[in-house]
């Protein structure tokens, strides 16, 4: 068994796990300079665009209206945009989802739709590993409450490796209107946000998923989904920073440690754009989701001069977690779910999120056109959102639920999770996007940055 928690952090025991836990979504650096470079000199914009709502600073109900985003209008462009790693954690230890309170909760108040309806069949749900309980269907307590609850099978299958690879796969079949033999699909927002512009996914059923009003707030109300009448948050995430408190001297707090001369050569930072730069913004009293060009590409500058006095041990994806796990990154910056799996084998990691605050991303679940059945696919989207149902779910999969309630029915070592239950403040951001021209440059001035 394995247990999560940082030094101070109260550890949660938990099943080991059986693969590499990877990291997150996004455009990279790279991707940046080939992906609109293509989109917009070689490509014209489909007539959807005209209707999409206009980016918002924040993914919740406190807005700043701003130009309409130029990923999502790059991501109807065409259908490879970016690469996402994959990050998960394995489930906390639990002895399966009881048939007392969380069934009875299932089966009557706002999810008695589920039992009233009467219907059989079958759904098939395509999502990212690690977001279901040991991420295993067959002892899922959740698919297995809600297949007793409804008589609807569950085919859940975690099979998406990477926003780009599940766009070349599927996205010019749902442009026609044909079904992609799976109701329900779990992408990150930028992509999200393209899919329902560009109609490929239908309108959730208020009469059917009437828990939909149990969105936490920040979450509710997107720029990109209005009133998510077409999405519901899956799984949240969090970048910040791991560091070994007996190698650098201590406990850290300040953002700007990564930059810190004491740490030379001891150092590793994430090849994804809006991290790194993020978290740069963040030292230096920027707000990264009102950001602008400026702001970034000084941000980069203070990164390529980092690099050019060797403050950098590595820039690197996914591969930063060996280092880490050996003792020779100090401190890193990193993603939460990695974090949590290698706590378990190195107690004396510490997760941060500093002081100035962190990173957030949401991946989003959805139900395609052409869903055979997708009336099915609202009642388990409604069952996941009843609180008694999500709480075991998340605590399993160690993330921060999207769903009100949740937190308060979970175990006390869940609610103390920086992971499942991250505090208020510090706080967490999203990155701000530019205007295809001023991103394109940033993207640049980045990779220039950071190579090595």
């Amino acid at each position: 068994m394995e247990r999560v928690g940082g030094i101070g952090s109260p550890r949660i025991t938990r099943p080991s796990p059986h693969r590499h836990r990877r990291g997150r979504r996004g455009l990279n650096h790279q991707q940046f300079q080939q992906f609109y470079q293509f989109t917009f000199t070689t490509q014209a914009v489909p007539d959807p665009l005209g209707s999409l709502p206009s980016r918002f600073a924040l993914e919740g109900d406190t807005m700043a209206k701003s130009t309409p985003d130029p990923e999502i209008l790059a991501a109807f462009a065409q259908h490879s945009t970016s690469r996402r790693r994959f990050l998960g954690m394995s489930g906390l230890a639990l002895g399966g989802l009881a048939l007392g309170p969380t069934f009875l909760a299932a089966c009557s108040s706002d999810s008695s739709s589920n039992n009233a309806s009467g219907d059989t069949g079958s759904i098939t749900m395509l999502n990212w590993p690690l977001y279901i309980e040991n991420d295993d269907p067959s002892t899922s307590a959740t698919i297995e409450g809600f297949t007793k609850a409804t008589g609807i099978k569950v085919t859940y299958e975690a099979s998406i490796d990477g926003n780009e690879s599940f766009n070349t796969k599927y996205a010019d079949t749902l442009d026609k209107g044909k079904g992609i033999g799976a109701e329900i699909i779990v992408l990150t927002s930028w992509n999200a946000a393209a899919y329902i512009g560009a109609n490929r996914v239908q309108a959730l059923d208020a009469s059917v998923f009437s828990n939909k009003k149990n969105v936490v707030s920040k979450l509710a109300n997107p720029s990109w989904d209005p009133g998510r009448k077409f999405s519901v948050p899956w799984a949240i995430g969090q970048t910040g920073i791991a560091y070994y408190p007996d190698k650098v001297g201590g406990k850290l707090t300040d953002v700007n440690a990564i930059f810190d001369p004491k740490f030379k050569g001891k150092v590793t930072i994430l090849d994804e754009l809006r991290d790194t730069v993020g978290l740069t913004m963040l030292g230096m009293g920027y707000n990264p989701t009102t950001g602008t060009k400026a702001q970034m590409l000084e941000a980069v500058d203070k990164i390529g001069k980092a690099r050019d006095e060797g403050q950098f041990k590595k820039v690197t994806g996914n591969s930063y977690t060996e280092d880490l796990e050996l003792g020779d990154t100090w401190l890193a910056v990193a993603w939460s779910g990695d974090i949590g799996s290698l706590q378990a084998t190195n107690p004396d990691l510490e997760w941060l999120i500093p002081e100035q605050g962190g990173m957030q991303w949401v991946d989003n679940a959805m139900i395609t056109v052409g869903a055979s059945n997708a009336k099915g696919a609202n009642e388990f989207l409604n069952y996941v959102y009843t609180p008694d149902i999500a709480a075991p779910l998340y605590e399993a999969i160690s993330y921060e639920p999207p769903v009100q309630g949740a937190v308060a029915l979970m175990s006390p070592e869940a609610q103390a999770s920086p992971f499942i239950n991250p505090p208020a403040n510090p706080p967490l951001y999203e990155f701000n996007v530019l205007s295809a021209d001023d991103i394109e440059e940033v993207s640049r001035a980045f990779t220039a940055a950071t190579q090595q």
